[in-house]
C-alpha cells in the first residue's frame, strides 16, 4: 500500500512540475526573476520563481506559465508584473542575455530550480509579493486572506487563501 502511495506521489509531483520544466518556461519565468529579483540573493529569486509556479496552481490565476506571467491588471493595459511593461528591464535583460551575464545565469537558474522542482519553495505557498510592507499585494481583502507573511531579500511574500464568510 505504501509502495502505491509513493508512487503517486511520484506521478502528483512530475504532473506538477513535469509538465512546467521547459526551456520556454524557464526561460519566461527568468524574464521576470531577472525584473523583479536581479541583484537579491538566490533564495529571493527563487522565491520570487516559485510565486509564478504557486499561482499557476492557484485556483485564483491562471492554469499555464504563460497566462499568469502574462495576465494583465484589472485595467487591462498593464501586466501584474511590473518589469514587463519597463522599457529599460526589457532592454537590460536582451542585454544580460546577449552577454549571458551573472544576473542573467542567476535568473536561468532560479527559474529552473523552481520549475523543475530541484530546490524547495522557500515561501512554502506565495503567490504575492511587494518590495515594502504593507502593499495591496500583501494585504487581505474581501476574497483572500494574505498569510504566512515572509520577508526574504527586500521582498515580503504572502499566501493567499479564500476568505470565510
Amino acid at each position: 500500500m505504501l509502495r502505491y502511495a509513493i508512487i503517486g506521489l511520484v506521478l502528483s509531483v512530475w504532473t506538477t512540475f513535469g509538465q512546467i520544466c521547459t526551456d520556454a518556461n524557464i526561460k519566461t519565468v527568468a524574464r521576470i526573476v531577472f525584473g523583479e529579483a536581479r541583484g537579491e540573493p538566490m533564495r529571493g529569486q527563487l522565491a520570487v520563481a516559485y510565486t509564478i509556479v504557486n499561482r499557476k496552481n492557484h485556483q485564483a490565476y491562471p492554469n499555464t506559465i504563460n497566462d499568469v506571467v502574462y495576465q494583465k491588471r484589472t485595467n487591462g493595459r498593464e501586466y501584474q508584473y511590473d518589469t514587463l511593461h519597463m522599457t529599460a528591464h526589457t532592454q537590460a535583460w536582451n542585454d544580460a542575455q546577449r552577454r549571458n551575464t551573472q544576473e542573467y545565469k542567476n535568473a536561468i537558474k532560479a527559474s529552473g530550480d523552481a520549475l523543475c522542482n530541484r530546490q524547495r519553495d522557500p515561501t512554502r505557498c506565495a503567490t504575492d509579493y511587494c518590495a515594502f510592507d504593507p502593499c495591496r499585494s500583501t494585504r487581505s481583502n474581501k476574497w483572500w486572506r494574505a498569510t504566512n507573511k515572509l520577508k526574504i531579500g527586500n521582498h515580503y511574500f504572502v499566501c493567499r487563501v479564500a476568505a470565510s464568510g
